[in-house]
């Protein structure tokens, strides 16, 4: 689990602020479709389970910030794409073990500009 953490935390720096005028804006998204992918690739193989759950948990927290306050530009909504696919994948992961529940607790009284009330209310129900 510390290599799959040490691959995320260096997959995080293709998800960067945009400084820069508009001629590179393209390789700016692209960054971001490669972070993306990268992410993808990396949970996938993972195993459904709590510790699982909470990584991925932390991972889109880092990325909510990231997106809320860190100067990422996501207006072609990669980041948010992959953000809305890893909450599918949390449902699946509570259907398969619910004990992967208690790690969405810390989410409850989260405000996170991806509406992570509702996320955490879906998340719960099952």
């Amino acid at each position: 689990m510390s290599e799959v953490k040490k691959s995320l935390s260096e997959t995080l720096r293709y998800i960067k602020p945009y400084r820069g005028p508009s001629r590179i804006w393209f390789s700016y998204q692209n960054s971001l479709d490669e972070g993306c992918n990268r992410f993808s690739a990396l949970l996938s193989k993972l195993p459904a389970g709590r510790q699982t759950t909470k990584l991925i948990v932390n991972l889109l927290l880092r990325l909510d910030k990231k997106l809320s306050s860190g100067g990422v530009d996501d207006s072609n909504g990669t980041v948010g794409g992959f953000i809305e696919e890893a909450v599918k994948m949390l449902t699946e992961y509570v259907k398969i073990d619910p004990e992967c529940k208690k790690e969405f607790e810390k989410l409850r009284d989260m405000e996170t500009s991806f509406g992570w009330k509702s996320h955490y209310c879906l998340l719960s129900r099952f």
